[in-house]
């Protein structure tokens, strides 16, 4: 009766097809909360004192003044600085906290509050400071209200040139709005360049629940640093000691990193990049910053990663603990240039002059890259407009061409009706995005391949997730999978995984946002080759084998009726799992459920529930 009533699937595994290893790409970009408040394990905010301090106090942004005498100042001497200058024109980014201390026995300092403590666990803490005479400074975990002690450790400052002070601090409580205060009672002048606090076992200055979690979602190609924020990197302050790099302000402003007061503190550098990329199994994707690199600087770049240890670049990697080159493939020349939000050239013409040059240095050190040129853009006529005039005449030095999909939705939680009606313009969005990649591949010379490096909807990072997002990124997920290795797509960036989309990041845990659980369950068909699939509408159902398992994934996006798919018998029935939007409010997430499927000799079947993506494994007779 069952079989009766259901969808038949048929799934042949002898016509299986090449599948793009790099659908499951994502972005780590330097924006929001992606990285400070995210991936960073650092706890203090503004740890080098960016910007400029508050009205009348001469303190620095998050932080606030200890000593009702004392005087404050961020002016003057700082320790922070670039690696070198260019053209890039940024405002406050070199500070240091000044605290005079003119009453002797005053108690004098900083101090920031607001920090996730745990009892017994251990802080990692360094500050960098000088003196204008000899005194001592104590830093201490405290609570906020009546300053109880958790931990606390004295360092004897000498005058003279910045001291860098670390200490393992070890909280006895739980707190959390904790506060760390750095003070002393001399009178006497005391600068602060940069403090420090991490969590002891952090994965190279990054939280390692995040990383798992990344892991969950099986990355296999990261883009970095940007996104916008690439046009505001400067990759070679690497080469100073991470408390030393000048935090990087945004073009942007507050758009780029706005819970940071528009800085980044530049905590991950190339060499922290491809630690993570090797540590969740992601292949590397760079963009530069050709706006303000030089020619030379933007091929430095490229030799850093992919020279021998007897090239000058290669030689600093290997100096660095990295004698083996990086064999980093992919770079993209900027990001979406042409638009006023980006520094650079603003028409496709200008962006061709002032990259092609950088193009042909760049293949100079590596013959084999793969370079990504920006635009063209989902308008057709500004499409056509950069299609003509930048993607064709980069050919062939950058044989693939950056794209970039947002939709809006129009989100209304108050009613049934508004509900399922946003519901519905989700899933529709995934198929619109389908029409623009075939329109662009319609234009585009079969030479010249997609980079579908950002999708997402529309400002998804500003407010919470829900399950209504999950089911679009199912169905993204299926479109891609079914059509970018025939569009000549291969490479797909979800823009963005931390904070932004896929994990939600908390002060003492990481989780699978709906959209992260989605690419947790889809992502078995990374690394796979494509089956056929008769029988299934749009983007419902997808097969992949891979090391003889089978894995059909089945996507029901109706809103009130399960649904049940028919499947001839394949093998073993390794496992029956689904995804279930119960619930479609702000911040849902999927509930998680074993399926049930029945079993005869020559098929299964597997009912869904309405709003629900499942996964079926078999191991092939």
């Amino acid at each position: 009766m069952l079989q009766e009533r259901c969808t038949r699937l048929h799934i042949d595994i002898n016509d299986v097809s090449s599948l793009s290893p790099y659908i499951f790409g994502h972005n780590l970009e330097h924006t929001r909360a992606s990285v400070s408040g995210g991936l960073s394990a650092q706890m203090l905010r503004n740890r080098k004192f960016a910007g400029r301090p508050g009205a009348r106090t001469g303190v620095a942004a998050d932080w606030f003044g200890i000593g009702d005498r004392t005087y404050f100042c961020t002016d003057r001497d700082p320790y922070v600085r670039h690696f070198k200058e260019n053209g890039m024109w940024r405002r406050n980014e070199t500070n240091a906290q000044t605290v005079q201390n003119p009453v002797q026995g005053q108690l004098a300092g900083i101090a920031q509050g607001n920090l996730f403590l745990q009892k017994g666990h251990v802080y990692e803490t360094a500050v960098v400071a000088k003196c204008s005479r000899d005194t001592t400074l104590l830093v201490t975990l405290t609570d906020l209200g009546s300053g109880k002690v958790y931990a606390e450790h004295a360092f004897d400052l000498k005058v003279g040139e910045w001291q860098r002070c670390e200490c393992k601090l070890i909280s006895c409580a739980d707190d959390p709005e904790g506060c760390i205060s750095l003070t002393f009672v001399d009178q006497v002048s005391v600068i602060f360049g940069a403090v420090s606090m991490l969590p002891e076992g952090h994965f190279h200055g990054m939280r390692r629940d995040v990383v798992d979690r990344l892991k969950e979602l099986g990355v296999s190609l990261l883009r970095w640093p940007g996104g916008n924020f690439a046009g505001e990197y400067r990759w070679q302050d690497m080469f100073l000691p991470v408390d030393m790099r000048a935090p990087l302000q945004a073009y942007t402003e507050d758009e780029t990193q706005p819970y940071t007061h528009g800085y980044d503190m530049h905590e991950i550098d190339t060499d922290t990049f491809i630690a993570l990329c090797r540590e969740i199994g992601a292949e590397p994707y760079i963009t530069l910053n050709p706006a303000w690199d030089t020619v030379e600087e933007c091929a430095a770049w490229v030799e850093y990663c992919n020279g021998s240890a007897d090239t000058p670049y290669g030689r600093l990697r290997a100096q660095r603990g990295h004698k083996e080159p990086y064999q980093v493939k992919r770079w993209s020349l900027g990001n979406e240039f042409g638009y006023g939000h980006m520094e650079g050239p603003m028409s496709p013409e200008e962006y061709v002059k002032h990259c092609m040059p950088v193009a042909k240095a760049m293949l100079r050190v590596t013959p084999e890259l793969e370079i990504c040129s920006a635009g063209p853009y989902s308008y057709e006529d500004r499409m056509l407009h950069w299609i003509e005039n930048s993607a064709k005449a980069f050919a062939p030095e950058a044989s693939y061409v950056s794209f970039h999909t947002y939709q809006n939705l129009t989100y209304d939680f108050t009613s049934p009706e508004s509900i399922k009606r946003i519901y519905g313009e989700a899933w529709e969005a995934a198929q619109k995005n389908r029409e623009h990649l075939k329109l662009l591949r319609k234009h585009l010379p079969d030479s010249i391949h997609i980079s579908y490096d950002e999708w997402n909807l529309w400002a998804a990072w500003f407010r919470k997730s829900c399950t209504v997002e999950g089911m679009f990124t199912a169905r993204m997920i299926h479109m891609l999978l079914e059509n970018c290795d025939r569009l000549h797509a291969p490479v797909v960036c979800y823009f963005q995984p931390v904070g932004e989309g896929a994990v939600d990041v908390y002060p003492d845990h990481a989780a699978l946002s709906a959209n992260g659980q989605v690419f947790s369950l889809l992502c078995a068909h990374r690394n796979a080759q494509r089956c056929r699939v008769d029988g299934a509408g749009e983007e419902e159902a997808f097969a992949s084998l891979k090391e003889n398992v089978l894995s059909v994934s089945l996507i029901n996006p109706d809103f009130d009726r399960e649904k049940t798919y028919c499947i001839d018998q394949c093998g073993q029935i390794l496992s029956a799992k689904a995804l279930l939007a119960s619930d479609l409010l702000p911040g849902s997430r999927f509930d998680e459920m074993d399926l049930q499927p029945e079993a005869t000799e020559k098929t299964l079947c597997v009912t869904l529930p309405p709003r629900s993506v499942g996964l079926v494994q078999f191991a092939l007779m």
